[in-house]
């Protein structure tokens, strides 16, 4: 036990003050008596070392017994189920057996540190409901928040249950600073210890290379024993090799060699599979590699025939160039990286998924690729690509600019009710490419159909549904459509049921629709049957009368052919709906394709309203066309060229990081007819494909991923050729996963030439980047990078890392522990804490300080405190006399008070008592006493009392009292003890 301060400093003012004090009191007038003098001396100093200590900071020392003890148990995926369990129970055990009055606290760690229990005296474990991120380990987190759990006044221990693999490697630092806290880390080891394991420590591939070269994939294999095991290597997702090998315990390399065929991004897979194996998570590695090569179009085209001109024209110019159909195009970046622009040919969206365009997009804002669409009847918002991910991409919207010139338009729906549509019944194929809808009844798709088309109408233009089983039920009756959430309230109540009469709801339609003023009127079939009855033919002949089209949707393969003819002679478009979840897409685009200008079929002449690159050595002239897609150009796009009506024809824009151009007329004879031999042709598209290709990559920019635990730092480097760094550039990074998921980063100089970001924690994979590079006054730089998040260090940290754990003990002077017990020995430096004593202090400092005042100047004798004795016996009196009495009585009350006032001036006098004198006895007076009130005076019985008015009064004269006579005045007393005090 001891004492310590917080400020010792303040301790020198001891010297001065107190000093100065004793000074102080040896100089003073004294008027008390030498005594009071030296107490209160001692009273002052008393209180003034009071203060220093309280301002010093004093604290009282006292020893430490009690143990508080936390585990720390690591959780992660490196010690394996059994380890997990293993640490469980040594906590248990240890728990059961922990010494009365100590404390024991639990931090179950992985990735993170979480607080399991607070020290506490608890001793009863069921299990460890913590579950922290378990593909990494942070032994320094989990270390640092034990140390924060500790109570001050108890010795202090950490038990790390654990293999010691930690992924950070800030486990080191943390034991240092416990040490210096007297916080002791013993360890106890779990886990997997020597267990059989296969890993790909890495695949490396070059990072650049062009057409025709040889590309060596080297895998590196480590392995825990000797054991056969297959390597396998894929590229770009399919199967380039297998090698069957006999792997030895330690590393093993494994050579493949592939030739680069294909200009782009390519990415490479190792896989190796080994009976002896506990992770399967480290069993493969990633690797990208560019190859270079002459720029590489995709032409998707709808037809082949339509693209034919396009793809002689650009192969004219020497262009590399892939035709596919739209359901060949790859849905991952992978796949698109190895071309530099996708040109969309009278493709419709109804041929793509949305993991296709989803794709596209990517592809073009992310990787700084190039998208051009050219027109058709399969194309912009005829082709269905309203509220689509190329929409978003592409310089015009496909709404078109000016509603007023559409025509007004009245649609009317034929909705097949009968009983077949209450579930699929297509052939097997057809089953199996619904399987994505499947248990939603054909005539819910048809539901949905319907509102994606009532969306697409105005207001104003007229709408309605009829659905039909043997009979024809209106369901929404054709009217200006309003809100389209009307309409869903009406159609929610249809339910298939009943046989298949066709000609009963066409019929409906047909009537309703001839009493309309609409200049467009047509009708949309969906069913998935057929029936013969009814006469078609009047039928049809009455709706070519009326002006009205018809557009059938077969919903099943046995009508196909019927429905076929039958929207031929109507006019229409007839849609085989293999799949059934695409009739809503159906229904969109023929509903846009009915309503609005969405193809505009008249000559007309191309008018330039600005420059572009891709109009070079065409300055003569262009020829004229003869249709086009209605668009709307966006606000942030370069319109080019317009037609007689002012819409875009030919618009250009930058999209993230690519471009896109739309060329709005087609690539045929339908609308450029006199195109197609016109000398310029395949200059003109040779040029507006090339301007969407990415520009040149800029040499001297490189980048890789910074691993520190589960967090990644992306670092990039950009220099001159003469290796001078390139500063203040803004760069930005579009990061591209293997899941097509993009985000930019935006990196912050660190150093000369480096450029940093935080990407938090990253999925292992192949990742590709577009960097741009851009600064005020100088050339904008760019380049495509790929680079490789690897396995995370989890998986790729094998047995246990004794040398860890020995380095924590010997940092703090643990030891290792084996018995559960053995946590609990109180074998600790001795230790102490100490408790604050200044508010104690202060206490007494303001307890002391009015005692101090009295002291030096209040002085009172042994006679005044009689005085005051007296005093307060009189207030106790007055305070008890009687209250007021009758007027009846008050002659008897008045003789007493008399008698007892006579009584009491008689005996002081007899005492010759001078302090007494000046005070009224408090005596009670005799019972015997003749004017005592319980003895009034006797008189007759019919006489009158006198009244107390007639009464004279009998006490003594003024002259006859004892104060007369000479008594001395208590005030008077006061006064002149206090004068004999300042003396």
């Amino acid at each position: 036990m001891g004492l310590s301060f917080a400020n010792p400093a303040v301790l020198w003012l001891a010297i001065p003050l107190l000093g100065a004090t004793v000074l102080l009191s040896r100089a003073a007038r004294h008027r008390v008596s030498r005594g009071r003098r030296l107490a209160a001396l001692l009273l002052r100093l008393t209180l003034l070392s009071a203060l220093i200590l309280a301002l010093a900071g004093v604290r009282l020392v006292l020893p430490v017994d009690r143990l508080t003890t936390v585990f720390v148990v690591d959780l992660s995926d490196s010690i394996g189920v059994e380890g997990r369990a293993e640490a469980t129970d040594f906590l248990r055990e240890a728990l059961e057996v922990a010494p009365e009055g100590d404390q024991a606290g639990i931090v179950a760690f992985g990735g993170e540190a979480l607080v399991e229990r607070l020290p506490a005296e608890a001793r009863e474990l069921e299990a460890i409901a913590s579950v922290p991120l378990r593909s990494a380990t942070d032994l320094g987190a989990a270390l640092r928040l034990a140390a924060a759990l500790f109570p001050d006044e108890t010795q202090k221990r950490i038990v790390l249950v654990s293999d010691g693999n930690d992924t950070t490697g800030r486990g080191t630092t943390e034991a240092a600073l416990a040490a210096a806290r007297g916080i002791q880390v013993e360890t106890h080891v779990v886990g997997l210890g020597a267990a059989d394991e296969v890993l790909v420590e890495r695949l490396q591939t070059p990072t650049t290379a062009r057409i025709g070269e040889e590309i060596e994939a080297e895998v590196t294999v480590r392995s825990t024993v000797a054991q056969p095991a297959t390597v396998r290597l894929f590229g770009d997702g399919a199967l380039i090799g297998t090698q069957a090998v006999d792997l030895e315990p330690g590393l093993n390399r494994v050579l493949f060699t592939v030739r680069a065929t294909e200009a782009g991004f390519h990415t490479f897979r190792a896989l190796v599979e080994a009976g002896r194996d506990t992770f399967g998570q480290n069993n493969r590695a990633d690797s990208d590699t560019i190859v270079k090569g002459d720029p590489r179009i995709l032409v998707v085209a709808g037809d082949e025939e339509v693209a034919s001109n396009l793809v002689a024209a650009l192969e004219a110019e020497r262009q590399d160039v892939t035709a596919v159909v739209p359901e060949a195009v790859p849905e991952n970046l992978t796949g698109l990286a190895a071309y530099d622009s996708i040109v969309l040919v009278d493709a419709p969206a109804t041929r793509l998924s949305t993991a296709q365009m989803e794709a596209l997009r990517v592809f073009t804002r992310d990787l700084g690729r190039g998208l051009v669409m050219i027109g058709g009847e399969g194309s912009y918002g005829a082709g269905g690509y309203r509220d689509t991910p190329l929409e978003e991409a592409l310089p015009v919207d496909m709404d078109v600019r000016d509603r007023e010139k559409d025509p007004d338009v009245a649609l009317v729906v034929v909705l097949d009710k009968s009983g077949s549509m209450d579930a699929c019944h297509c052939n097997t194929a057809n089953r199996d490419m619904g399987a994505a809808i499947q248990g939603v009844p054909k005539v819910d798709i048809g539901k949905e159909a319907i509102l994606r088309a009532a969306a697409a109408l105005t207001a104003r233009d007229e709408f309605g549904v009829v659905a039909f089983d043997e009979n024809a039920h209106w369901v929404v009756r054709t009217a200006p459509l309003g809100d389209v959430g009307d309409v869903e309230g009406q159609i929610a109540g249809v339910r298939p049921d009943g046989q298949t009469n066709i000609f009963a709801g066409l019929s409906e339609a047909v009537d309703s629709l001839e009493q309309t003023s609409a200049t467009k009127r047509h009708v949309i079939l969906l069913t998935d049957g057929w029936s013969s009855s009814g006469d078609y033919a009047a039928l049809l002949d009455r709706m070519k009368a009326a002006g009205i089209t018809l557009s059938t949707v077969g919903a099943g393969a046995g009508s196909a052919t019927v429905l076929e003819e039958l929207a031929e002679q109507g006019g229409g478009r007839f849609y085989n709906a293999v799949n059934p979840a695409s009739i809503p897409d159906i229904f969109l685009k023929e509903t846009q394709q009915v309503s609005g200008q969405q193809i505009v079929e008249e000559p007309f002449f191309p008018v330039q309203t600005a420059a572009s690159p891709i109009l070079r050595g065409l300055e003569e002239g262009l020829p004229q066309l003869l249709g086009y897609n209605g668009t709307t150009v966006k606000a942030a796009a370069q319109s080019v060229l317009v037609t007689a009506r002012d819409d875009p024809l030919l618009a250009q824009w930058q999209y993230g990081l690519g471009r896109s151009v739309a060329w709005t007329s087609d690539a045929t004879g339908r609308w450029a007819r006199n195109w197609v031999p016109w000398p310029g042709f395949n200059r003109f598209f040779s040029q507006l494909v090339a301007w969407s290709f990415p520009g040149e990559e800029t040499e001297g920019i490189e980048a890789l991923f910074v691993t520190e635990g589960d967090e990644t730092t992306l670092r990039l480097e950009s220099v001159e050729e003469d290796g001078t760094p390139r500063n203040f550039y803004e760069t930005l990074v579009n990061l591209v996963s293997p899941e097509i998921d993009g985000r930019q980063v935006r990196l912050a100089q660190t150093a000369p030439g480096v450029y940093e970001a935080s990407l938090g924690r990253l999925d292992p994979g192949a990742y590709a980047l577009r960097v741009i590079q851009t600064k005020p006054g100088a050339t904008s730089l760019g380049r495509t990078l790929g680079l490789v998040a690897p396995t995370p260090a989890e998986y790729r940290l094998l047995g246990t890392n004794e040398p860890l754990l020995a380095s924590l003990r010997a940092a703090t002077g643990g030891r290792e522990v084996t018995e559960p017990a053995d946590v609990w020995t109180h074998d600790l430096r001795s230790t102490s804490f100490g408790r604050d004593l200044w508010p104690a202090l202060i206490v007494l400092a303001l307890l002391l300080w009015p005692l101090d005042v009295a002291l030096r100047r209040v002085s009172i004798t042994v006679g005044d405190l009689a005085l005051a004795r007296q005093s307060l016996s009189e207030r106790v009196r007055l305070r008890r006399a009687p209250a007021a009495r009758p007027d009846a009585i008050g002659g008897l009350f008045e003789a007493k008070e008399r008698a007892s006032g006579e009584r009491a001036r008689a005996a002081l006098l007899q005492a010759d008592a001078p302090l007494t004198a000046a005070l009224p006895s408090s005596s009670p007076p005799s019972p015997s006493s003749p004017s005592s009130p319980s003895s009034p005076p006797e008189r007759a019985p019919d006489q009158a009392p006198e009244p107390a008015a007639d009464r004279p009064a009998t006490r003594a004269p003024a002259s006859e009292t004892p104060e007369a006579a000479g008594a001395p005045d208590p005030m008077e007393r006061l006064r002149e003890a206090k004068r004999r005090a300042r003396r």
